[in-house]
């Protein structure tokens, strides 16, 4: 299901040129209108609509939210079929941002609920290559049948896990035969505030930022580039990229599960492994941005489809492992809104990274402009998630603390319980009689 909801993310990316013919772009307009604006309207629409989700993720039925997100922003994507001008595009485009927008936050949420902090990294990773994998397909079918769009919809849905039930602080409440335990906190305006104070959250969201400006290039412009500057063909370029993608989706699976080990044996070994490889992946993307034009000769197709899988399998060992992490440091209530903001930073850098990328390929051409977005992204990316190694710890330690304090129903400032009378801050919650309100529930 995940797999084919994200197979409408990079669809056009084989045929920007075959795009801009119909349209009757320049070379330049194909670069900043399909490589630039239709790339940000696509991210830039799921942003804020990934925000509000993830807010009403914390707060309503989740199966149910995502049901109908992934039907609104697929369906614009089935009218592609039906565009004529650059216009239809744009807003068609635009409107399918909601479903991958809106997705992630609802699928993580639920995540955090079924999968214990021993299990979340490797968990993460399967549901990582599903992703990739879901973006190479719509990218093959692309390049290969010249389609323009690809789609899918959720065929069932399981039951919503019970929020808090894999906290390690709640496991024996949860497990408790006489009692029916439910872990009642939910999001308000104050707890959303809360996701900025948390250490670990802030290095996530500016490594997001700043790391999506290498995968921008690859999705928006590397496909392309490698037909038109390298003179492969359109299918040779989709086949570089294919192998890009399904080595990505490797490297998830892979880096998810070698995360989760070394996480379970020292937290800040994973941090280590994450950011090395994410600075060790530049050079073999490097080395596919810097191909000699022709008449020079190129290397051997092998090597190229080697050094493509090469650099998604180690460029992709991160994102399980971020995900973990951020399911980790938050509390259940505020998993949602946590991962929207996520979502907002990676789509702003996924957004905003092809339109910068474009506006330095007409001053420094693409070779130059594609150099400084793999190296500053990378580095910058790669940096930022070392420092995450120093705070994970006591952010996730907090975590539990939070979730104890809110089963006993006092929290001495660091939560608040809903009543009919409203909220009640750094007291016991008590009902109109007086009692203490405690957090098992009858049946």
């Amino acid at each position: 299901m995940t797999a084919f909801l994200f197979a409408d993310q990079n669809v056009m990316a084989p045929n920007l040129t075959a795009i801009a013919e119909d349209f009757g772009f320049t070379p330049e307009e194909r670069d900043r209108k399909l490589g630039g604006d239709v790339a940000m309207v696509f991210f830039l629409v799921g942003a804020p609509v990934s925000v509000l989700i993830g807010y009403m993720t914390d707060k309503v039925q989740r199966n149910s939210l995502f049901c109908a997100v992934v039907f609104l922003g697929e369906a614009p994507c089935l009218a592609t079929l039906l565009v004529t001008k650059y216009w239809h595009l744009v807003f068609l485009r635009a409107l399918t941002g909601i479903a991958i927008g809106g997705a992630m936050p609802l699928i993580f949420s639920m995540l955090g609920d079924i999968f214990g902090i021993d299990r979340r990294a490797m968990i993460s990773s399967i549901l990582s290559t599903s992703m990739g994998l879901g973006i190479s397909f719509g990218q093959f079918v692309s390049g290969m049948a010249a389609l323009t769009t690809a789609g899918g919809c959720p065929s069932f849905l399981l039951p919503e896990p019970a929020r808090g039930c894999t906290e390690e602080a709640l496991r024996s409440k949860f497990e408790d035969p006489t009692t029916n335990f439910r872990y009642k906190e939910r999001i308000n305006w104050h707890k959303s505030l809360t996701v900025w104070h948390v250490r670990t959250n802030l290095l996530v969201f500016a490594q997001g930022a700043i790391g999506c400006l290498p995968w921008g290039m690859i999705f928006t412009f590397l496909n392309d580039f490698l037909s038109q500057e390298i003179r492969l063909s359109v299918q040779d370029s989709t086949a570089i990229l294919t192998a890009l993608n399904i080595g990505g989706s490797f490297g998830a699976f892979c880096g998810g599960f070698l995360g989760q080990y070394l996480f379970n044996k020292r937290p800040f070994l994973m941090t280590t492994m994450m950011g090395t490889s994410t600075i060790l992946g530049i050079a073999p993307l490097l080395f596919l941005v810097n191909l000699p034009s022709p008449p020079s000769p190129l290397p051997p197709f092998g090597t190229l489809l080697f050094v493509a899988a090469l650099t998604g399998f180690v460029g992709n060992f991160t994102g399980p492992n971020i995900r973990a992490i951020l399911l980790n440091c938050n509390t259940p209530e505020t998993r949602g809104t946590t991962f929207a903001l996520y979502n907002l930073c990676d789509d702003l850098g996924k957004g905003f990274g092809p339109a910068i990328i474009a506006a330095m390929i007409v001053t420094q051409g693409r070779v130059a402009a594609f150099n400084t977005a793999v190296v500053v992204g990378w580095i910058g990316c790669g940096c930022a998630v070392l420092c995450i190694g120093f705070t994970m710890e006591a952010d996730a330690a907090k975590v539990q603390e939070k979730v104890s304090l809110a089963a006993k129903g006092s929290g001495s400032g660091a939560q608040e319980l809903e009543l009919e009378g409203g909220p009640i801050t750094g007291s016991p919650a008590l009902d109109r009689n007086g009692h203490e309100l405690q957090a098992i529930c009858p049946a």
